[in-house]
């Protein structure tokens, strides 16, 4: 299935696609702390996705971890 996000704050699209996959944030930390040995403070991980602070390579570890890939689609074809 395809999603449009257009607009949508970083923040908001991780608690969505979260929410889809039933799970919370929290959750999606405490996997990515064991499998990718992220830091487990829930604070700091909400703060970089509020301030839009994620680096990349860590956006496509969220997505992995919740079962998605991220792609770029070329918008002129």
């Amino acid at each position: 299935m395809e999603y449009n996000f257009n607009n949508i704050k970083l923040l908001d699209l991780v608690k969505t696609i979260c929410a889809y996959r039933g799970t919370s944030m929290r959750k999606l930390l405490e996997r990515l702390h064991k499998s990718k040995n992220w830091s487990n403070c829930y604070a700091g991980f909400y703060n970089k996705l509020k301030n839009r602070t994620l680096k990349y390579s860590e956006m496509t570890e969220i997505a992995e971890e919740l079962g998605y890939t991220i792609f770029f689609k070329d918008s002129e074809l």
